[in-house]
């Protein structure tokens, strides 16, 4: 793909409330439509170098397909004024709006032309698939399909100054990339192992007693001091076990452990974002003893 270009991104599974809503920095969402397809065929005979398969063709069940309803454009004059790589630019504007409304949706492809003008001039269209995986684990039942003008706003407001810390903060980036990317785990095993070494790697720098210092440590970051902290600490411990279930192979119904796991991790991620800082290991322990700010 050629960056200088700027891109656009076909997002499916997600649609705008208002049509056109303006990012900042020249990024932009557009309601739009496309339909992305792939169809499994047989071919019964080797293709000669540089050929395609020789016919007969025989149509196979399944198959991949995507409605693509919002559009997202990163212009060519974003990348003047920001160091940032346009398909990153794209992935975060997605990610963040995946932490808003729920994991429901995706960024199926990628274009170098919008879907508008690639309808016209079709035959000079280029695509490139970046998600296209069509089940997603639940870790909100209650993920939202339509993004408001009050979710925009949000991430209007987030977007650049995030990236920065997505950038200079590898744990937070390495939490963040848990949160956005878990709902495509194929098992929830595996989700939990990802996004408990990520809050791990925020939250608990020090490598004994893991269960009572990483849940005690996110409980004095979400929680006021006080009995709210304390029952905190407590329900995140036992969640915490269900990590240690998971890492062990231990047969336990692991979807209700997944989702309670996620949305602290997301509120976590949330609250970072908004304040635009990662706590210091310093402020957790002071907090954890009592020592909030006023």
């Amino acid at each position: 793909m050629d960056a200088s270009k700027g891109l656009f991104a076909g997002l499916a599974g997600i649609e705008l409330e208002p049509a056109d809503y303006a990012l900042g920095s020249g990024v932009r969402l557009t309601r739009t439509y496309a339909h992305l397809m792939a169809h499994f065929m047989m071919a019964y005979t080797p293709a000669p170098p540089g050929k395609h398969h020789p016919t007969p063709w025989s149509a196979a069940g399944g198959g991949l397909a995507f409605d693509i309803h919002v559009q997202l454009e990163v212009p060519p004059t974003t990348l003047v004024g920001l160091t940032l790589d346009p398909q990153f630019i794209a992935w975060w504007i997605t990610a963040l709006l995946r932490l808003r409304l729920g994991p429901a949706f995706c960024v199926s492809v990628m274009a170098e032309q919008s879907f508008e003008n690639a309808k016209v001039k079709h035959n000079e269209a280029k695509y490139y698939l970046i998600e296209t995986e069509q089940k997603f684990l639940v870790l909100d039942p209650k993920a939202r399909c339509t993004a408001t003008e009050i979710d925009l706003a949000w991430v209007a407001k987030h977007w650049l100054a995030s990236s920065r810390l997505f950038y200079e903060n590898g744990p937070f980036g390495q939490l963040f990339v848990a949160v956005d990317h878990s709902c495509f785990a194929k098992h929830a095993e595996l989700a939990l192992l990802w996004l408990w070494g990520a809050l791990e790697a925020v939250f608990s720098p020090s490598k004994a007693e893991l269960r009572y210092r990483t849940s005690s440590a996110i409980a004095s970051f979400l929680e006021p001091a006080g009995i709210p902290r304390m029952n905190a600490q407590k329900a995140i411990a036992k969640l915490y076990d269900s990590r240690s279930a998971a890492a062990h192979g231990r047969e336990e119904k692991q979807s209700d452990s997944l989702q309670a796991t996620y949305a602290i991790a997301r509120r976590a991620v949330t609250k970072m974002i908004e304040d635009n800082r990662v706590p210091t290991h310093t402020e957790l322990e002071a907090k954890l003893f009592g020592a909030d700010p006023l």
